[in-house]
């Protein structure tokens, strides 16, 4: 079975790296890249574009509102997973609007973060 390419877009060191070690777990998934903002993310998908982005909504020089509106533009079959603490149900029902696959709170456990992944991919 192929590798599902993965990419996150977060402003903070720290959360990429708890992401990487819970996405480490299994084995059919593979960090292609991180990016720090939505306008890096961006710049890296021209080069490489992941079968799923774990993005932060709240990062500086592009959010993740705008970067994926952008994504589903140009790449449409891209899944994109929302990671925020926000949880105001009209920000989520926005976010859906454009284009985010799902959205999670930035406090869910690491099983349910793989929940979701898998429920996205698969």
């Amino acid at each position: 079975m192929p590798k599902f390419k993965i990419a996150i877009a977060d402003d903070y060191p720290i959360y990429r790296d708890g992401l990487q070690v819970t996405l480490s777990s299994d084995e059919n998934l593979e960090v292609i890249f991180e990016a720090d903002n939505g306008q890096e993310l961006l710049d890296k998908m021209d080069i490489s574009v992941p079968d799923l982005v774990i993005m932060d909504y709240k990062m500086p020089v592009m959010d993740g509102m705008v970067a994926t509106r952008l994504i589903k533009e140009k790449h449409p079959a891209v899944k994109v997973l929302v990671i925020s603490m926000f949880h105001d149900e009209k920000f989520i029902n926005h976010l859906m609007d454009n284009g985010a696959d799902g959205y999670l709170l930035k406090d869910a456990e690491p099983e349910q973060i793989m929940a979701t992944i898998h429920q996205l991919l698969y």
